[in-house]
């Protein structure tokens, strides 16, 4: 059974190409130049958000390497207390924000000292599963997009970020 799994995952993709190919031949649709067309849109797109990608892995790595994110770790610790926050979460609250994969690997670390079905690996899963990385997309759709107003934006995503944590934490403590 694992090998028709492994032979459906494999084939998948081809024949995913071959069927829409076979379907823009049948209609008589010019398949290799709404091809090249949606390759160019992409490379557009591309173009158009490495600024924002850049700016935003140049702070991340700014904050990591000069030691300011040990300091806001620092700076966190007591309002995490004051919410019931375990302190092992702190480097993750902080990162998620800013970088999904940055987070992940976070994630990670955390998983690896605590272990999985700890209160804070629990929490530390749900948060990375619940929380949004705000300031990814705030640079990212909105630089796409071209959506000039959003001035309100940060403070409502942030405000939903701190919901989300203290959510992850609650449905650990009633589970």
């Amino acid at each position: 059974m694992s090998e028709c799994f492994r032979w459906i995952s494999v084939m998948f993709v081809p024949f995913m190409c071959a069927g829409i190919l076979g379907y823009g031949l049948w209609k008589r649709a010019p398949v290799y130049e709404y091809f090249t067309e949606g390759v160019r849109e992409g490379l557009e797109a591309a173009v158009t958000m490495l600024p924002f990608l850049m700016a935003i892995f140049l702070g991340l790595e700014t904050l990591t390497a000069s030691g300011a994110m040990e300091l806001l770790e620092l700076l966190a610790k007591p309002l995490l207390r004051f919410f019931g926050i375990p302190e092992q979460l702190a480097p993750l609250i902080l990162l998620r924000p800013v970088s999904g994969s940055g987070s992940l690997a976070v994630l990670e670390e955390t998983l690896e000292a605590v272990g999985p079905d700890s209160f804070v690996g629990r929490a530390a899963c749900i948060l990375s599963g619940s929380c949004e990385t705000v300031f990814y997309v705030i640079g990212m759709y909105f630089s796409v997009t071209s959506v000039k107003k959003i001035r309100h934006c940060l403070p409502i995503g942030l405000l939903c970020y701190a919901i989300g944590v203290l959510g992850a934490v609650w449905v650990c403590r009633i589970l």
